[in-house]
């Protein structure tokens, strides 16, 4: 941590949480899916993933940046990445129920 930036440690934190709102729901949703009988249950899960794990990078990306601009940058993309994502694996849910 760096006297710097006072901006660190919230991006820190941010980014942890963008994580956490990536990876949790379509962990949650592969447990559902995985309970299900037919293979339409996945279609959420095979949609969505690709889409927040790129927020999980854009996310990490964003948390190493030394730059405080990019770093900003870089965490505004995963947060809309890390949204489309949910809005993609909740949308299809709801579609598919």
């Amino acid at each position: 941590m760096s006297l710097d930036d006072p901006t660190e440690q919230m991006r820190w934190y941010a980014g942890l949480a963008l994580i956490v709102f990536a990876a949790v729901p379509v962990g949650g949703m592969a447990l559902v899916a995985s309970d299900g009988d037919d293979g339409g249950t996945w279609a959420p899960v095979i949609a969505a993933a690709p889409i927040n794990l790129a927020g999980i990078v854009f996310a990490v990306l964003g948390m190493a940046a030394r730059d405080p601009r990019v770093s900003a940058r870089r965490l505004a993309i995963a947060g809309g990445l890390v949204l489309l994502g949910d809005a993609v694996l909740y949308g299809i849910h709801s579609l598919i129920t």
